[in-house]
């Protein structure tokens, strides 16, 4: 009996496939309502930044083009990309201003 018990206990543990698959199918179905929310998301933003003045989106760090840009379909997310460039415009300005 210790004999089948040690055997038992060193026994891999595998999962059955269909578990396995229904996992995967849960994963899949995750991200893309991840990506739905995400898509949502970035439509409502560029949607009220559309909507500001030039002034407005200045005061912001952004300009018209920017959010023109970010409204071209590409696959790439508009916000990452608003929020890049106006990173890029603070540091130039940062950089200015120590020389």
């Amino acid at each position: 009996m210790d004999r089948c018990l040690t055997e038992t206990a060193g026994a891999e543990v595998r999962t059955p496939w269909i578990a396995r698959a229904a996992a995967r199918v849960a994963a899949f179905g995750a991200e893309l309502r991840a990506d739905l929310s995400r898509a949502a998301m970035n439509r409502r933003v560029l949607q009220r930044l559309s909507s500001l003045s030039a002034r407005e989106l200045k005061d912001i760090g952004l300009t018209p083009q920017d959010v023109a840009d970010a409204g071209v379909p590409n696959g790439d997310d508009a916000i990452a990309l608003l929020v890049g460039r106006r990173d890029e415009r603070r540091h130039a300005r940062a950089g200015a201003r120590r020389w």
